[in-house]
């Protein structure tokens, strides 16, 4: 074992996956102490430390120990952003700049369905992908929803996550702005085929990043407790989505079905509803989330808490009153 070698590498790649001496003590399940002194040269890790090390860093033992090229390693672990995201977002911007041209010489142009496909294309797909961007690039993700500084991470993994879900975000986003131009330009004449589209996109939004979660949460996270609490804190994610998507859902259906017309006693009945509705699931979302940091997996099997239950009945009740307006 090249020794100083071994305390440089160990310097170097933890500082290039973000992760503190902690962090690292954490995964280890040793002191922090103890990695203080491997960086000090002063003591040797185990022979599976040395293993753990070298998976926690993504680079084999040789290189760790300095017997190999630490700069190619490197570069052949880096995660990078594609361009095919600039891509996807240059179509839906000619996409939209199609739709004013044709609305121009059509006079059938609609500014909620022009507004709906400019959210699309700048807020959320370039938006968040000048984000992700920074993020990957600069190992800086304190701003992800979700992000613990307290938690362990597998960095790499982390990135491999960001940059799955900005092309998903990419890929969704262009087809259903693509979508609305092609079904408002040809003058369908369905207005209620814009709701079903734009319900579709928030539901398939938020499905595809929860699934994303769940199927990379054995290599995201370092420590077993912390895969436990993110794989049960998803289920609360997907009711607490299928409640906001269900509410707009029927507020939509029950104005079609029973023609209600804005700025009436009726329709405001079913927004204050559906606002009572909203926060009431909301308050019962973060009620059990806030529970789910807390829970120790190692001591105590999980029980959901009976104010979250409480929520969950009111948000139900509010939604059945507005179907009986």
């Amino acid at each position: 074992m090249n020794e100083n070698q071994f305390a440089e590498n160990l310097v170097y790649y933890r500082k290039k996956k973000g992760m503190s001496q902690e962090k690292v003590s954490e995964y280890l399940e040793v002191s922090r102490q103890a990695v203080t002194k491997w960086e000090a040269n002063t003591s040797r890790p185990s022979s599976d430390n040395l293993i753990k090390l070298a998976q926690l860093f993504e680079v084999d033992v040789d290189t760790l120990l300095g017997n190999g090229n630490r700069e190619e390693s490197s570069t052949q672990g880096e995660v990078s952003m594609g361009k095919m995201p600039w891509i996807l977002i240059g179509i839906s911007v000619l996409c939209i700049l199609a739709y004013i041209l044709h609305s121009a010489f059509t006079d059938i142009f609609s500014l909620g369905i022009f507004i709906c496909m400019f959210i699309l294309c700048i807020p959320i797909q370039l938006f968040l992908h000048i984000y992700f961007s920074n993020a990957v690039k600069n190992n800086s993700f304190n701003g992800i929803a979700g992000f613990d500084d307290r938690i362990s991470y597998n960095i790499c993994e982390v990135k491999k996550l960001l940059v799955q879900i900005d092309l998903h975000i990419g890929i969704l986003s262009t087809v259903f702005i693509f979508l609305f131009c092609v079904t408002n330009a040809v003058n369908l004449k369905m207005q209620w085929f814009n709701g079903v589209l734009l319900a579709v996109y928030i539901l398939n939004f938020t499905a595809s990043i929860a699934m994303s979660n769940y199927k990379m949460t054995d290599k995201i996270y370092c420590r077993e407790e912390d895969k436990k609490r993110a794989k049960r804190s998803i289920p609360v994610i997907a009711i607490y989505v299928l409640l906001l998507c269900a509410g707009i859902g029927i507020t939509g259906i029950v104005f079609e079905a029973k023609g209600i017309e804005n700025n009436t006693l009726p329709a405001m009945k079913i927004c204050g509803l559906l606002i009572l509705g909203v926060m009431s699931a909301t308050t019962g979302f973060l009620i059990e989330n806030s529970k789910i940091k807390k829970w120790n997996p190692a001591n105590t099997n999980y029980k959901t808490n009976k104010a979250s239950i409480i929520s969950l009945l009111i948000c139900v009740i509010m939604y059945g009153l507005m179907c009986a307006v």
